[in-house]
């Protein structure tokens, strides 16, 4: 209390700071205490929601893809070191034969060797034209003919600026021209390479210089990097040292074409990537992957019983941690989290009605487990009626009553996200409700220190008055004890 740090007693003899220090804590101790332990209380029961939403999101996130089926769609691939496959969407399980001729590759060419890569190599423009050639000769080397693909025409000013091997590098790398180029040491030359960024038959590269020396077709200057045919004579200054390829390979036995090694979509639902050419037939062999979908269960039967532990740590009122006892919001959560998991599915579109028929049982303390062997059979004897239990008939168009038939994961989603959700869930709305009332608590806070201070300079002046004044009463009784001393000292003479 500041305020009073600095009272002394100099006329009662009370220790006034003391006092006035009790009084004003006999008053403001209980308000103080009270909301001591509201807070206290609060933030357990906030901590408590917290556990509980996080357990709720947890166990919601291990039924997404059982709600939507996607689950039994999970496949095992097998495939050769030749081929990668990658599952995209729900393909049909199956065998398919690949045989690869060739791997689809971008084109290279190379310069002349310079001195170095500060070497002057001349002025003019670049211009870069992707397309496809044909050859004179076998498949690579001098064009016949190329066929640009307009679009992809880029012009390159090449001045004192930017003139030496590394500044022609440098511009051609700073351009949109889908050429990429760079600098290879060769022995105690260097020499610049373009490497087409894309592959495939039609991504080669065609070089025309409008040279500053006026001779665009000798091998001086900036048409030292000439590679172009034009009016079917070829100018070939530099020198292609990789052909642009398009892969060649059959699917079961349909031979096929694609401009890249990386094939989205082959098979629905199933991306390929071709590694290395091979010498017969290669197996890629699609089966449904049993074990993975079990795993998809199992995780939501650990994340209901992990849910469901803390649950009751939370709502034992015999426990410390039994703060969300009574509350009526948990009452409600529990009875919908049990009802969705134990009541029967109402789809005349599936066989199986419950989760016991799956292999998953609830013991006496309704923890559930799964069954390996039981889970198995059913799901290799009736894997779409498994899949129309978890996630009921999802139709998204053709419904006249705007609804679809709900199984029991597509149910117990909805029931969670009605307590979860950001802003409308019952937990979250709670949780609104006790940061507000936490708010309230500060603000309550506020008015006892005020009332704590107010206290403090009223208690302080009401001391400091009665302590002058009797101050001054003890002067004037000790003028009055010295007078009479001075009148019975006269009359005694």
């Amino acid at each position: 209390m500041a305020t009073i740090g600095s009272l002394s007693s100099f006329g009662s003899g009370l220790d006034v700071e003391t006092i006035v220090k009790a009084l004003v804590d006999a008053d403001v101790a209980p308000k103080t205490n009270h909301l001591n332990r509201r807070e206290a209380e609060l933030t357990a029961e906030l901590s408590a929601v917290g556990s509980l939403k996080s357990k709720l999101s947890e166990l919601n996130t291990t039924i997404e893809d059982l709600a939507d089926g996607t689950a039994f769609d999970l496949l095992k691939i097998d495939s050769p070191d030749a081929v990668s496959v990658v599952q995209t969407g729900s393909p049909s399980v199956g065998r398919y034969g690949v045989s690869i001729t060739q791997l689809a590759d971008s084109q290279v060419l190379a310069s002349g060797g310079f001195a170095s890569a500060s070497t002057v190599v001349g002025t003019g423009t670049l211009t870069f034209n992707i397309g496809e050639p044909s050859y004179a000769a076998g498949n690579s080397g001098a064009y016949s003919s190329f066929a640009p693909v307009s679009s992809k025409a880029v012009s390159v000013t090449i001045d004192s600026s930017n003139n030496t091997l590394s500044g022609i590098r440098d511009a051609v790398n700073a351009s949109s021209v889908g050429i990429t180029a760079s600098l290879v040491v060769d022995g105690s030359q260097t020499r610049l390479l373009f490497t087409a960024d894309e592959s495939g038959a039609s991504t080669a590269i065609s070089i025309t210089t409008d040279d500053a020396d006026e001779n665009d077709g000798d091998s001086s200057g900036l048409s030292q990097l000439a590679y172009n045919i034009d009016s079917g004579s070829f100018v070939g200054n530099i020198s292609e040292v990789r052909s642009s390829k398009d892969a060649v390979f059959s699917l079961n036995g349909l031979s096929l074409t694609n401009s890249s090694n990386t094939i989205a979509g082959l098979v629905d639902g199933l991306d390929f990537t071709l590694n290395s050419v091979t010498s017969s037939e290669a197996a890629v062999v699609i089966t449904k992957d049993t074990a993975a979908i079990e795993a998809k269960v199992q995780s939501f039967v650990t994340a209901y019983n992990d849910y469901k532990k803390t649950f009751e740590s939370l709502t034992d009122y015999e426990l410390d941690t039994g703060v969300l006892s009574g509350d009526s919001t948990a009452r409600r959560l529990q009875s919908v989290i049990r009802s969705s998991i134990t009541d029967v599915v109402d789809n005349s579109n599936t066989s199986i009605a419950a989760l016991s028929e799956l292999g998953i049982e609830a013991d006496r303390y309704g923890d559930l487990s799964l069954d390996s062997a039981t889970f198995q059979s059913k799901l290799s004897s009736k894997p779409e009626d498994m899949r129309l239990f978890f996630s009921g008939n999802v139709v998204t168009s053709g419904l006249s009553d705007n609804t679809d038939s709900a199984g029991m994961a597509d149910r117990l989603k909805s029931s969670i996200e009605d307590y979860i959700t950001a802003s409308t869930g019952m937990l979250s709305t709670k949780e609104t409700r006790i940061d507000s009332a936490l708010e309230d608590i500060t603000d309550d806070r506020l008015d006892v220190l005020a009332r704590m201070t107010s206290l403090e300079e009223r208690y302080t002046k009401q001391f400091t008055a009665m302590d002058t004044l009797v101050s001054q009463l003890r002067s004037t009784s000790d003028f009055l004890t010295n007078q009479m001393d001075a009148l019975k000292a006269a009359a005694n003479r």
